[in-house]
Protein backbone atom coordinates (compact mmCIF):
# COMPACT_ATOMS: atom_id res chain seq x y z
CA UNK A 1 0.00 0.00 0.00
CA UNK A 2 3.12 1.78 0.66
CA UNK A 3 1.99 3.78 3.13
CA UNK A 4 1.15 3.08 7.54
CA UNK A 5 -1.41 0.63 8.42
CA UNK A 6 -2.30 1.20 11.73
CA UNK A 7 -4.08 -2.03 13.60
CA UNK A 8 -6.58 -0.46 15.76
CA UNK A 9 -7.62 -3.84 18.35
CA UNK A 10 -10.78 -3.37 20.00
CA UNK A 11 -12.03 -6.70 21.98
CA UNK A 12 -15.53 -7.13 23.60
CA UNK A 13 -18.81 -7.92 23.79
CA UNK A 14 -17.88 -10.59 21.55
CA UNK A 15 -16.35 -8.41 18.70
CA UNK A 16 -19.63 -6.05 18.86
CA UNK A 17 -17.28 -2.86 19.93
CA UNK A 18 -15.02 -3.13 17.34
CA UNK A 19 -17.19 -3.57 14.66
CA UNK A 20 -19.36 -0.86 16.17
CA UNK A 21 -16.62 1.38 15.64
CA UNK A 22 -15.89 0.89 12.05
CA UNK A 23 -19.54 0.51 11.27
CA UNK A 24 -19.77 4.63 12.99
CA UNK A 25 -16.43 5.79 10.93
CA UNK A 26 -16.53 7.74 8.05
CA UNK A 27 -16.97 5.93 4.97
CA UNK A 28 -13.43 7.60 3.62
CA UNK A 29 -12.53 4.60 2.31
CA UNK A 30 -9.46 4.42 4.83
CA UNK A 31 -11.04 2.45 8.12
CA UNK A 32 -11.77 -1.15 7.57
CA UNK A 33 -12.48 -4.09 10.10
CA UNK A 34 -11.03 -7.69 10.58
CA UNK A 35 -13.25 -9.51 12.66
CA UNK A 36 -13.89 -13.20 12.91
CA UNK A 37 -17.45 -15.29 12.01
CA UNK A 38 -19.15 -13.54 15.20
CA UNK A 39 -19.86 -11.23 12.79
CA UNK A 40 -23.01 -13.54 11.84
CA UNK A 41 -23.33 -15.16 15.51
CA UNK A 42 -24.28 -11.74 16.18
CA UNK A 43 -26.92 -10.96 14.04
CA UNK A 44 -28.49 -13.79 14.64
CA UNK A 45 -28.33 -13.93 17.76
CA UNK A 46 -28.67 -10.52 19.16
CA UNK A 47 -31.47 -8.58 17.49
CA UNK A 48 -30.32 -5.58 19.41
CA UNK A 49 -27.26 -4.69 17.86
CA UNK A 50 -25.95 -1.26 17.40
CA UNK A 51 -25.28 -1.75 13.36
CA UNK A 52 -26.67 -3.83 10.58
CA UNK A 53 -24.56 -6.09 9.87
CA UNK A 54 -25.32 -6.54 6.15
CA UNK A 55 -26.19 -2.85 4.94
CA UNK A 56 -23.67 -0.54 7.18
CA UNK A 57 -20.90 -2.41 5.66
CA UNK A 58 -18.74 -3.00 2.72
CA UNK A 59 -18.42 -6.76 2.80
CA UNK A 60 -15.11 -7.79 0.65
CA UNK A 61 -13.62 -11.06 1.45
CA UNK A 62 -13.68 -13.66 3.28
CA UNK A 63 -10.00 -13.80 4.16
CA UNK A 64 -8.95 -17.48 5.62
CA UNK A 65 -10.93 -20.00 7.01
CA UNK A 66 -9.95 -22.54 10.40
CA UNK A 67 -10.79 -26.76 10.51
CA UNK A 68 -14.05 -27.18 12.24
CA UNK A 69 -14.35 -27.17 15.92
CA UNK A 70 -12.39 -30.43 17.68
CA UNK A 71 -14.11 -32.24 20.22
CA UNK A 72 -11.92 -33.15 23.31
CA UNK A 73 -13.33 -35.14 26.06
CA UNK A 74 -11.39 -35.20 29.33
CA UNK A 75 -9.86 -38.86 30.10
CA UNK A 76 -12.40 -39.66 32.47
CA UNK A 77 -15.51 -39.50 30.38
CA UNK A 78 -15.85 -43.22 29.62
CA UNK A 79 -16.16 -42.69 25.94
CA UNK A 80 -13.39 -43.85 23.61
CA UNK A 81 -15.37 -42.34 20.17
CA UNK A 82 -18.35 -40.33 19.21
CA UNK A 83 -20.47 -43.33 18.96
CA UNK A 84 -19.80 -44.04 23.07
CA UNK A 85 -20.12 -40.42 23.94
CA UNK A 86 -23.59 -39.92 22.34
CA UNK A 87 -24.60 -43.64 23.97
CA UNK A 88 -23.57 -42.21 27.11
CA UNK A 89 -24.63 -38.46 26.84
CA UNK A 90 -28.30 -40.93 25.84
CA UNK A 91 -28.10 -42.84 28.99
CA UNK A 92 -27.09 -39.78 31.58
CA UNK A 93 -29.59 -36.68 29.76
CA UNK A 94 -28.43 -33.43 31.06
CA UNK A 95 -25.41 -35.15 33.31
CA UNK A 96 -22.66 -34.36 30.88
CA UNK A 97 -21.10 -31.32 30.63
CA UNK A 98 -19.27 -28.68 27.74
CA UNK A 99 -17.79 -25.51 28.14
CA UNK A 100 -17.69 -22.91 26.39
CA UNK A 101 -16.34 -19.00 25.98
CA UNK A 102 -19.58 -17.64 26.90
CA UNK A 103 -22.98 -17.70 25.68
CA UNK A 104 -23.74 -17.26 22.02
CA UNK A 105 -20.17 -17.74 21.51
CA UNK A 106 -18.88 -20.06 18.64
CA UNK A 107 -17.88 -22.13 21.10
CA UNK A 108 -21.41 -22.37 22.77
CA UNK A 109 -23.49 -23.12 19.41
CA UNK A 110 -20.51 -26.04 17.90
CA UNK A 111 -21.96 -27.58 21.39
CA UNK A 112 -25.67 -26.89 20.51
CA UNK A 113 -24.88 -28.23 16.94
CA UNK A 114 -23.52 -31.15 18.42
CA UNK A 115 -26.32 -32.05 20.57
CA UNK A 116 -29.10 -31.13 17.92
CA UNK A 117 -27.37 -33.47 15.42
CA UNK A 118 -26.94 -35.99 17.55
CA UNK A 119 -30.14 -35.86 19.74
CA UNK A 120 -28.40 -35.71 22.90
CA UNK A 121 -29.23 -33.37 26.41
CA UNK A 122 -25.36 -32.12 27.17
CA UNK A 123 -25.61 -29.63 30.00
CA UNK A 124 -23.60 -26.20 28.75
CA UNK A 125 -21.19 -24.36 31.18
CA UNK A 126 -20.81 -20.74 29.91
CA UNK A 127 -17.21 -19.09 30.80
CA UNK A 128 -15.45 -15.90 30.32
CA UNK A 129 -13.52 -17.25 27.71
CA UNK A 130 -11.87 -20.06 26.46
CA UNK A 131 -8.85 -20.34 27.93
CA UNK A 132 -11.03 -20.63 31.46
CA UNK A 133 -13.32 -23.36 30.03
CA UNK A 134 -10.24 -25.08 28.69
CA UNK A 135 -8.45 -25.33 31.94
CA UNK A 136 -11.03 -26.41 33.60
CA UNK A 137 -11.94 -29.36 31.09
CA UNK A 138 -8.05 -29.91 31.68
CA UNK A 139 -8.91 -29.97 35.42
CA UNK A 140 -11.53 -32.71 34.85
CA UNK A 141 -14.54 -29.89 36.14
CA UNK A 142 -16.47 -30.25 32.88
CA UNK A 143 -16.60 -33.45 30.62
CA UNK A 144 -15.95 -31.81 26.99
CA UNK A 145 -15.41 -29.04 25.17
CA UNK A 146 -16.03 -28.05 21.25
CA UNK A 147 -12.92 -25.73 20.56
CA UNK A 148 -10.14 -24.51 18.02
CA UNK A 149 -8.04 -27.27 16.30
CA UNK A 150 -5.16 -24.93 17.54
CA UNK A 151 -6.40 -25.01 21.74
CA UNK A 152 -7.43 -28.31 21.42
CA UNK A 153 -3.97 -29.93 19.40
CA UNK A 154 -1.27 -29.64 22.63
CA UNK A 155 -3.16 -31.30 25.06
CA UNK A 156 -4.57 -33.49 23.08
CA UNK A 157 -1.05 -34.62 21.65
CA UNK A 158 0.00 -34.78 25.45
CA UNK A 159 -2.65 -37.36 26.33
CA UNK A 160 -3.98 -34.80 28.67
CA UNK A 161 -7.68 -34.74 27.10
CA UNK A 162 -9.10 -37.65 24.38
CA UNK A 163 -10.15 -36.05 20.96
CA UNK A 164 -12.92 -37.78 19.32
CA UNK A 165 -13.73 -35.73 16.12
CA UNK A 166 -13.60 -32.55 13.45
CA UNK A 167 -16.58 -30.61 12.77
CA UNK A 168 -15.39 -28.78 9.87
CA UNK A 169 -16.05 -30.48 5.67
CA UNK A 170 -12.17 -31.67 6.11
CA UNK A 171 -9.80 -32.73 8.70
CA UNK A 172 -7.52 -30.14 9.70
CA UNK A 173 -3.83 -30.73 9.16
CA UNK A 174 -3.45 -29.88 12.76
CA UNK A 175 -4.98 -33.05 13.80
CA UNK A 176 -4.97 -35.24 11.20
CA UNK A 177 -6.22 -38.79 12.71
CA UNK A 178 -9.47 -37.11 14.07
CA UNK A 179 -12.46 -37.80 11.42
CA UNK A 180 -14.97 -35.23 11.10
CA UNK A 181 -18.67 -35.79 11.80
CA UNK A 182 -19.59 -35.98 8.40
CA UNK A 183 -17.15 -38.80 7.85
CA UNK A 184 -19.03 -40.30 11.30
CA UNK A 185 -22.49 -40.27 9.76
CA UNK A 186 -23.14 -37.31 11.87
CA UNK A 187 -24.54 -34.63 9.30
CA UNK A 188 -25.53 -31.09 9.82
CA UNK A 189 -22.95 -30.21 12.59
CA UNK A 190 -19.91 -28.50 11.11
CA UNK A 191 -18.78 -25.31 12.27
CA UNK A 192 -15.01 -23.67 12.08
CA UNK A 193 -13.49 -20.28 12.40
CA UNK A 194 -13.23 -17.92 9.70
CA UNK A 195 -12.28 -14.03 9.28
CA UNK A 196 -13.58 -11.30 6.85
CA UNK A 197 -12.75 -7.95 5.58
CA UNK A 198 -15.05 -5.41 5.57
CA UNK A 199 -15.48 -1.35 4.87
CA UNK A 200 -18.21 0.94 6.35
CA UNK A 201 -20.78 1.49 4.23
CA UNK A 202 -20.68 3.76 1.55
CA UNK A 203 -16.63 3.90 1.60
CA UNK A 204 -15.31 5.43 -2.10
CA UNK A 205 -15.20 2.07 -4.34
CA UNK A 206 -12.31 3.05 -5.77
CA UNK A 207 -10.41 3.10 -2.19
CA UNK A 208 -12.26 -0.69 -1.43
CA UNK A 209 -11.40 -1.98 -4.35
CA UNK A 210 -7.83 -1.08 -4.21
CA UNK A 211 -7.99 -2.87 -1.08
CA UNK A 212 -9.18 -5.51 -2.07
CA UNK A 213 -6.79 -6.05 -4.60
CA UNK A 214 -4.01 -6.58 -2.79
CA UNK A 215 -5.38 -8.34 -0.24
CA UNK A 216 -6.20 -10.89 -2.70
CA UNK A 217 -2.71 -10.64 -4.21
CA UNK A 218 -1.11 -11.16 -0.29
CA UNK A 219 -3.32 -14.16 0.17
CA UNK A 220 -1.82 -15.99 -2.61
CA UNK A 221 2.10 -15.34 -1.97
CA UNK A 222 3.58 -17.88 -0.73
CA UNK A 223 5.18 -16.22 3.09
CA UNK A 224 1.63 -14.95 3.56
CA UNK A 225 -0.53 -18.28 2.73
CA UNK A 226 2.41 -20.06 5.24
CA UNK A 227 1.67 -17.32 7.87
CA UNK A 228 -1.73 -18.42 7.74
CA UNK A 229 -1.77 -21.63 7.79
CA UNK A 230 0.76 -21.66 10.63
CA UNK A 231 -1.92 -20.19 12.89
CA UNK A 232 -4.59 -22.70 11.97
CA UNK A 233 -6.36 -21.67 8.92
CA UNK A 234 -6.42 -21.47 5.51
CA UNK A 235 -6.23 -18.44 2.48
CA UNK A 236 -9.67 -18.17 1.10
CA UNK A 237 -10.00 -14.98 -1.14
CA UNK A 238 -13.85 -14.64 -1.48
CA UNK A 239 -14.98 -12.22 -4.22
CA UNK A 240 -17.11 -9.64 -2.58
CA UNK A 241 -20.60 -11.75 -4.10
CA UNK A 242 -19.54 -15.11 -2.63
CA UNK A 243 -18.96 -13.45 0.40
CA UNK A 244 -22.14 -12.00 0.39
CA UNK A 245 -23.94 -14.83 -0.28
CA UNK A 246 -21.87 -16.90 2.70
CA UNK A 247 -22.68 -13.90 5.30
CA UNK A 248 -26.51 -14.57 4.98
CA UNK A 249 -25.93 -18.26 4.44
CA UNK A 250 -24.19 -18.11 7.62
CA UNK A 251 -26.72 -15.87 9.66
CA UNK A 252 -29.58 -17.84 8.31
CA UNK A 253 -27.74 -20.96 9.91
CA UNK A 254 -27.38 -19.67 13.47
CA UNK A 255 -30.87 -18.01 13.24
CA UNK A 256 -32.67 -21.10 12.74
CA UNK A 257 -30.37 -22.87 15.61
CA UNK A 258 -30.91 -19.98 17.94
CA UNK A 259 -35.13 -20.70 17.43
CA UNK A 260 -34.67 -24.32 17.45
CA UNK A 261 -32.71 -24.10 20.97
CA UNK A 262 -34.75 -20.89 22.23
CA UNK A 263 -31.25 -19.09 22.52
CA UNK A 264 -31.37 -15.22 22.22
CA UNK A 265 -30.13 -12.28 23.77
CA UNK A 266 -32.38 -10.17 25.93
Amino acid sequence: MKQQVVIDNRPGANSIIGTEVVARSAPDGYTYLITTGSHTTNAALNPKLPYDTLKDFVSLTQIGESAGMVLGVHPSVPAKNVKELVALAKAKPGQLTFGSAGNGNTLHLAGELFKAATGTSITHVPYKGAAPALTDLLGGHIDMMFASPLSMAPPINRGRLRGLAQMGEKRSFVLPDLPTLDQLGIHGAQIGGWYGLYAPAKSPKENTDRVLAEVLKALKEPDIREKISNLGAEPTGLTPDEFMRFLVADIDKYRKLAQRINLKFD
